[in-house]
């Protein structure tokens, strides 16, 4: 009994271990200004949540995060070298979305001079 637990428990940690960024889990592709593209991703051990990544396609990929699709999502903003990814979430009431109505749980800032000469590739 206890080889099966352990059997499955490692199952379950090589399945959650595949690749995010795989074609077979590509969704879809979002282009911004500056030749910037951001990646969606399905991700989990039953792809029930979605990555983003920031790529410019030739010299750096960056992983903006992991978020569910039906609370929220993850956008970014082009401002000159500057790149600000910023997480939002829907406003629930009554477990009803509000429309129009996001709220902004995370801002990141990068610079895209510092990204393409690292060329990062996550």
């Amino acid at each position: 009994m206890n080889h099966r637990y352990l059997a499955f428990t490692l199952a379950l940690a090589l399945a959650s271990c595949k690749n995010s960024k795989s074609p077979n889990r590509f969704k879809y592709t979002i282009a911004k200004d500056s030749n910037l593209y951001i990646q969606i991703y399905r991700t989990g051990l039953f792809e029930t949540s979605t990555t983003a990544y920031l790529t410019d396609s030739a010299n750096f990929s960056l992983k903006l995060g992991t978020y569910d699709d039906q609370t929220g999502y993850i956008d970014c903003k082009v401002k000159g070298d500057t790149v600000l990814s910023e997480e939002k979430q829907y406003i629930f009431d009554n477990n009803v979305i509000q429309a129009d109505t996001m709220k902004v749980t995370c801002t990141t800032a990068y610079s895209l001079i510092a990204l393409k000469k690292l060329h990062n590739f996550e």
